[in-house]
């Protein structure tokens, strides 16, 4: 499991690390039901997902993707 590292103060576009060493992007969008979370990595062996509620501490995500099933787990960056 990947622990992805999120300022919860911060509510525009932010740069997140992972817990690999590798970093990403996390973007607020809004949507038609809310707000949604859209994660892009720099890193191709990460795929990106989108989130369609807001990030809770120790909150894992699953992601399928074309290299199987990975698993994130949100944690907040102090």
């Amino acid at each position: 499991m990947t622990t992805i590292y999120i300022d919860p103060k911060k509510k525009t576009d932010q740069i997140v690390k992972l817990s690999d060493g590798s970093f990403g992007v996390m973007k607020p969008e809004k949507q038609k039901a809310g707000m949604a979370y859209r994660f892009n990595f720099t890193s191709h062996q990460h795929p990106g997902f989108i989130m369609t509620h807001t990030p809770v501490n120790g909150d894992v995500e699953n992601v399928d993707s074309i290299d199987g099933k990975q698993s994130f787990k949100i944690a907040w960056r102090s």
